[in-house]
């Protein structure tokens, strides 16, 4: 129960993985994520970051920042977290601006996530809103 708890604690504090994710959506550089993902990483997200399938996690890593390149992040907000002891899932509600136009695209990344040792992502979910 205090293992339980604190987990938790720690958790609310800082998400799961919000530090590398949040620095690398901000600042654009993915390379951050490769200690967070899974050998293979699987994919669904919907445009502007069209990407699906299973691939390893630096294919996954080469291909997302090329389909962010042309976008840039105006307001990053972590939305929702649910914890089992060993899975969790996490939501990240973006406001990103395509950098050629000026459009705002809103944007809900969803993070599943096991823990072995450390918290990867298996499995991450995009949706335009």
């Amino acid at each position: 129960m205090l293992t339980t708890l604190l987990l938790l604690l720690q958790i609310t504090q800082h998400y799961l993985v919000m530090q590398p994710l949040q620095e690398a959506i901000q600042h654009g550089r993915f390379n951050a994520l490769i200690p967070i993902c899974r050998q293979r990483v699987v994919l669904n997200l919907e445009e502007p970051l069209t990407l699906q399938g299973t691939m390893s996690k630096e294919q996954f890593i080469e291909e997302f920042s090329a389909r962010f390149a042309s976008l840039e992040a105006e307001k990053i907000e972590w939305s929702s977290i649910q914890v089992e002891e060993n899975i969790a899932v996490q939501s990240l509600n973006l406001i990103l601006k395509k950098r050629f136009s000026g459009a705002r695209v809103y944007y809900k990344l969803i993070l599943f996530m096991s823990k072995e040792k450390e918290w990867q992502l298996h499995y991450l979910r995009g949706i335009k809103i």
